[in-house]
């Protein structure tokens, strides 16, 4: 969405002399519009869909003199989407999604992938996975969009299906060959200075203990607790196992539910065992 933004920056800084609006308020309020480019104005007036989303992202982020406000951030991002910009269409429905207005959010999503938005086809698969807004649960659904936003090179959509695919309590869902290429395709996307996200490695741990590699999971796991957890685990199997143990009693009761997850498949792994999770769908 930068580049986007950049270029419409650039759009704007082509227009002639930038005036501000004497009211005119192409639908998005009254005081706020005051402080909009009047040139901006005139172009969505025309039907110039990037001009909206231009003056929903102002809005959003508090730029070009424009107080934040994400609820005219809403209206705009909206006006763009339905002026048939499909990254209006993305942005309206993640702030709909934001509100829980769960089935709106979804229809805006659904248009977006139809222009082949991967961003919004990997949202959509989380209504499947998630069963989000009385969705059935379907994982071949949702893989099927997640394999498409893969081909768009959505990371999380690499990480999402790789995690399921290792996880899912249901048999018909796991495939522990599948989950590795997804997860090494992940891996190549990202360059030799750009270190992969904590979060990502631990879909990778994982996968490795649904192929059964579990010392390579237990190791790649350890990084994970120390780091999420702030502990040095010993290098001594025995009192490595103990201190596994030891950690997951201390944290059973705290809210650091970060923590307390990656050490419970630590333990998991150090016991032979895969990772069983049934999704679930966490609101602000």
């Amino acid at each position: 969405m930068d580049k986007i933004k950049h270029s419409l920056f650039m759009m704007v800084l082509a227009v002639s002399a930038v005036h501000c609006s004497d009211g005119v308020d192409a639908g998005a309020g009254n005081d706020e519009s005051s402080a909009i480019p009047e040139s901006l104005l005139k172009q969505v007036e025309s039907g110039h869909a990037e001009s909206a989303f231009f003056i929903a992202s102002a809005f959003a982020d508090g730029v070009m003199g424009i107080e934040k406000n994400l609820e005219k951030a809403k209206e705009w991002f909206l006006k763009s989407a339905e002026m048939g910009y499909v990254h209006g269409m993305f942005e309206a429905a993640n702030m709909l999604f934001r509100d829980a207005v769960y089935d709106e959010a979804k229809t805006w999503f659904s248009k977006a992938a139809k222009q082949g938005h991967g961003e919004s086809m990997y949202r959509l698969s989380l209504y499947n996975l998630y069963e989000i807004d009385g969705e059935l649960f379907d994982c071949k659904e949702a893989y099927k969009l997640l394999a498409e936003a893969q081909k768009r090179d959505v990371k999380p959509a690499f990480n999402d299906h790789a995690w399921m695919l290792s996880t899912l309590p249901d048999k018909s869902c796991r495939n522990g060959e599948k989950a590795w290429k997804v997860f090494s395709e992940l891996q190549n996307l990202y360059a030799a200075t750009e270190p992969i996200p904590w979060a990502y490695l631990d879909t990778k741990a994982a996968v490795l203990a649904e192929i059964a590699d579990y010392n390579e999971a237990i190791e790649v796991q350890s990084w994970i607790v120390e780091d999420f957890c702030d502990v040095d685990l010993s290098a001594d199997v025995a009192e490595f196992n103990k201190s596994v143990n030891q950690l997951a009693m201390s944290y059973k009761d705290k809210e650091d539910r970060l923590c307390y997850g990656a050490i419970q498949r630590l333990r998991s792994y150090v016991q032979r065992k895969p990772w069983r999770e049934t999704p679930e769908f966490m609101t602000n």
